[in-house]
């Protein structure tokens, strides 16, 4: 019996061993393609249209994140659950516009928003889009 309580214990480390390398893998793809994107992605505007958190069924943490609009050439895209830090949540604006970078071949999903880098030249108009958004977003 002790055999046998040694051996799940071995495969328990096992399996979590490989569970931490593949999460650290699919982390470390994500901060290259971040990478890819700040380096050589095509730079626009982008605006928030909305700002959530909420909690994930296996994490206790809370999640934040936004959804934000931006024009790729002539088409306008959306890009829900951009994942984000706590501060950037309660400093982000809806309605105020950011730098947005995007690669052409797959602008929503490589989207990357600026929070950093807010647009206030255009805060003028942050009452209209205000309405546009909660106009379109029902």
């Amino acid at each position: 019996m002790n055999n046998n309580k040694f051996l799940v214990l071995l495969l328990c480390l096992l399996f979590a061993s490989l569970g931490y390398a593949t999460l650290s893998w699919l982390e470390s793809k994500q901060k290259e393609k971040e990478a890819i994107v700040d380096k050589i992605g095509v730079e626009t505007t982008g605006i928030v249209i909305k700002k959530s958190y909420g909690k994930d069924f296996n994490n206790p943490m809370r999640n934040y994140s936004i959804s934000f609009e931006f024009l790729n050439e002539k088409n306008l895209c959306t890009r829900f659950g951009f994942k984000i830090t706590q501060g950037d949540y309660e400093r982000v604006i809806v309605g105020r516009k950011y730098k947005v970078k995007y690669l052409p071949e797959d602008p929503i999903i490589s989207a990357q928003i600026y929070l950093s880098e807010p647009i206030y030249s255009e805060d003028v108009n942050i009452e209209k889009e205000l309405e546009r958004i909660l106009e379109t977003y029902k």
